[in-house]
């Protein structure tokens, strides 16, 4: 097996492992036992637990990225790519279940090793928004006067609302009364 394909073996294993069990009921041993590896060729690509579950951490948010950045890509006015980033979003978030573990507010006092993914992640949800909105401000349908500043509210409500959707588990209660929300913000955007 190649050094890429191990690697990699590596990680969905411990993917699934982590959010099976949670980042503190894991053990390298289980990942090595569950990959069929030696235990010494897991510390061969990870120094430690940590530096597996950051890996672990950065593919989901790779994933999240790239689910993103194909709402910018659509051909549809600006309004209807912000519903579709929200959904989007809330759907790809749904799978990433070892990115949750780090919006628990023991995990991330303890664990600040994932801190520089975090924020490189919301810089990369401020930059698409924005875009979105410059979108939005040229087609005439929405009035924002500082597309960044409104971008980054943007974000910090998402993370706001991240804890109750996925470690309460209410993503599908409140999925309607997101959109619903969302036309009626484009109703106070909107041009009048």
């Amino acid at each position: 097996m190649k050094i890429d394909e191990t690697r990699d073996k590596i990680l969905k294993v411990a993917s699934r492992i982590f959010g099976q069990y949670g980042f503190y009921r894991s053990t390298m041993d289980e990942v090595a036992r569950t990959a069929h590896k030696a235990k010494g060729s897991i510390y061969y690509y990870f120094a430690n637990k940590e530096d597996l579950f950051r890996e672990v951490v950065i593919k989901e948010m790779e994933e999240i990225k790239s689910s993103l950045e194909k709402v910018i890509h659509e051909k549809k006015p600006a309004t209807e790519m912000i519903k579709s980033y929200f959904l989007v979003r809330m759907n790809v978030m749904r799978r990433c279940v070892n990115y949750h573990q780090m919006l628990r507010a023991d995990f991330a006092e303890k664990f600040e090793f994932l801190n520089d993914a975090r924020k490189e992640l919301d810089t990369f949800e401020v930059d698409l928004l924005t875009q979105i909105f410059e979108k939005g401000v040229i087609e005439q349908n929405l009035e924002i006067h500082n597309v960044e500043k409104s971008a980054q509210l943007i974000v910090m409500a998402m993370k706001a609302f991240e804890v109750p959707f996925f470690l309460q588990n209410k993503i599908d209660e409140y999925e309607q009364t997101v959109i619903e929300l969302l036309d009626l913000i484009f109703k106070g955007l909107g041009k009048s």
